[in-house]
């Protein structure tokens, strides 16, 4: 079976049995923050994808670590992908409940790519003026690229509009060679 189709399908019923127990925030909380283990701590996904470990000291151990932080709800889907030998696929059904969540609150994810940094009072206004011209929340990220030379490179849900000196330059060149 796709392994995409299976992370789908747990990512689904968690995010509809999140609705009906009327905790989507919080289990949207707990799949960010098991989301941040996967990414940041070290032997987190070691853990998850060793063959080698045995399930029972698997699900000790995400208890250990989550028993305190995390819905109930959260814990037991961990424990029935570990029963199914499914705990491999824990970052896509992260990643997939974590589209759900944002495609149901509309909130739209922007990436900015700039030349400098941006102060905090540069990045307040920016992110209001996103707000304020997609008219939904917004999650922003701004990423420095020096290599751009000036200008932006905005992504918006995958979407990219491109205003950088670097790719002005480029058609430029492009232009007097042609």
């Amino acid at each position: 079976m796709n392994r995409s189709l299976i992370a789908d399908r747990y990512a689904r019923a968690l995010f509809k049995l999140a609705e009906e127990q009327k905790e989507l925030e919080r289990i949207y909380e707990d799949v960010n923050l098991i989301q941040s283990y996967c990414k940041d701590a070290e032997g987190f996904t070691d853990l998850l994808n060793s063959p080698v470990i045995k399930p029972a000291q698997k699900k000790h151990a995400f208890h250990s670590v989550l028993d305190n932080k995390v819905a109930k709800s959260t814990l037991n889907l961990l424990d029935l992908l570990i029963a199914n030998n499914r705990e491999v696929l824990l970052e896509d059904i992260n990643r997939r409940f974590i589209w759900l969540y944002k495609n149901e609150k509309g909130i739209k994810e922007i990436t900015v790519f700039t030349a400098i940094e941006f102060d905090n009072k540069q990045t307040e206004v920016l992110n209001q003026f996103l707000k304020d011209q997609f008219k939904s929340p917004i999650e922003l990220t701004i990423k420095v690229k020096p290599e751009l030379l000036g200008g932006f490179i905005l992504k918006v849900d995958g979407k990219m509009a491109d205003a950088s000196m670097s790719s002005k330059l480029k058609q430029i060149k492009k232009q007097l060679l042609s």
